[in-house]
C-alpha cells in the first residue's frame, strides 16, 4: 500500500519524533553535521528509526534535514549531497521494510533567496534536485519538505519534488504565535502557505516544530489548514520549550503529557508525531494511549 493510499484508508497514521536530539543522545557533538552520520555512522542513525518503529511509528523520517549543498559547505561536503541524502535514505528503507513507510527530509537551505538574500533560485533547485533524486533512488516514500519558513523555497522544493516523479509530497511550515495570529519567522501566514504548497502540488500540508506549544493552537491551525485546501494534514510539534542544561538543549514535556497533547491533536490530522525534543518514548506513550481509549483506527 502506498503512502496516499494509506491515508484514503486510515483515518491516522503515527510518525517518529526528532532525530537530531536523538543522535546528539548517541555521541554526536553539538554543532556537528548529524547527516553526514549516515555514511559514518550509519548504525547508530539505524538505531534511532528501529527505536522508533519499536514504539509504533508508522512513518519514519530520513535522516537528511541538512543534506542539501548550502548546509553540508558548512562542513565541507557539499560534493557528498547525494551520497550521504541516498544513504539515509536506505538506512531508514532498511529499518522500515514493509512495516511503514519513510518520509526523505529536505529541510531549509540556511539562507535566503535573492533579492532578500545570496543564493540563487536556480543554486537551490539544482541542490533540491540531487537531494531529491538521491532520496527517491535510496527508497523514500514520500518527500517532506519541512520546517519552511520562506514561501519561495516551500515552492520551489515542491515543484522540484513534483518534477522528479515523487509519490506523495508533504509540505510541512514551522509557525511561530503572533498578535495577529500564527505566521512563520518570513510573515507567512497558514493561508499563504496552504495555497502556496497546493498550487505547487504537495499532497499533504501541515506544521512542525516552531514556538506554538499548546495543543489547542495545532489543533486550530491543522482545522484552519484543512478548511483552505481539504488536503490531509500533518502536526508534528516540539516536546516543549527547549533549555540549556550546561552545554545541552533540554526539552521537558514528559511523554505522558505529550502523549495527551498529540492525542487531542490527533482529532484535527492525518498525521501526528512530534519534532525536537521527541523521543521514541514521547512517541510509544502516544501510541499506547491511541490503543487505549481506541481513538482512531489507524493501523491493522
Amino acid at each position: 500500500m502506498t503512502l496516499k493510499e494509506a491515508l484514503t484508508t486510515y483515518k491516522l497514521l503515527v510518525s517518529d519524533g526528532g532525530i537530531g536530539t536523538q543522535l546528539q543522545q548517541l555521541g554526536l557533538e553539538p554543532g556537528g553535521c548529524g547527516d553526514e552520520w549516515n555514511v559514518s555512522h550509519p548504525e547508530q542513525v539505524a538505531t534511532v528509526h528501529r527505536n522508533y518503529v519499536a514504539a509504533g511509528a508508522q512513518l519514519i523520517t530520513t535522516n537528511t534535514f541538512g543534506a542539501n549543498r548550502f548546509v553540508l559547505s558548512n562542513y565541507g561536503l557539499e560534493d557528498r549531497q547525494a551520497e550521504i541524502a541516498g544513504a539515509g535514505a536506505k538506512i531508514a528503507k532498511a529499518v522500515v521494510g514493509d512495516k511503514g513507510w519513510v518520509m526523505g527530509s529536505v529541510g531549509p537551505c540556511g539562507g535566503f533567496l535573492q533579492p532578500l538574500g545570496e543564493i540563487d533560485p536556480a543554486d537551490l533547485k539544482d541542490s533540491l534536485q540531487v537531494q531529491v533524486a538521491a532520496l527517491l533512488k535510496g527508497g523514500a516514500d514520500a518527500i517532506i519538505i519541512e520546517t519552511m519558513t520562506a514561501l519561495e523555497e516551500v515552492d520551489l522544493s515542491i515543484r522540484v519534488a513534483k518534477e522528479l516523479d515523487a509519490p506523495c509530497i508533504i509540505a510541512s511550515c514551522s509557525f511561530d504565535p503572533t498578535k495577529d495570529g500564527p505566521r512563520t519567522m518570513m510573515g507567512v501566514t497558514p493561508e499563504q502557505f496552504a495555497r502556496t504548497a497546493i498550487d505547487a502540488g504537495a499532497d499533504v500540508i501541515g506544521s512542525n516544530c516552531g514556538t506554538l506549544l499548546h495543543a489547542a493552537d495545532f489543533a486550530d491551525l491543522a482545522e484552519r489548514l484543512h478548511s483552505l485546501g481539504n488536503a490531509p494534514i500533518i502536526i508534528q510539534p516540539n516536546g516543549g520549550q527547549p533549555s540549556l542544561d550546561g552545554d545541552k538543549i533540554v526539552y521537558h514535556i514528559s511523554p505522558e503529557n505529550m502523549a495527551e497533547r498529540l492525542c487531542s491533536i490527533a482529532k484535527h490530522a492525518n498525521i501526528v508525531g512530534g519534532c525536537c525534543g521527541t523521543s521514541p518514548a514521547h512517541i510509544r506513550a502516544f501510541r499506547a494511549r491511541l490503543d487505549q481509549v481506541s481513538a482512531a483506527s489507524c493501523w491493522d
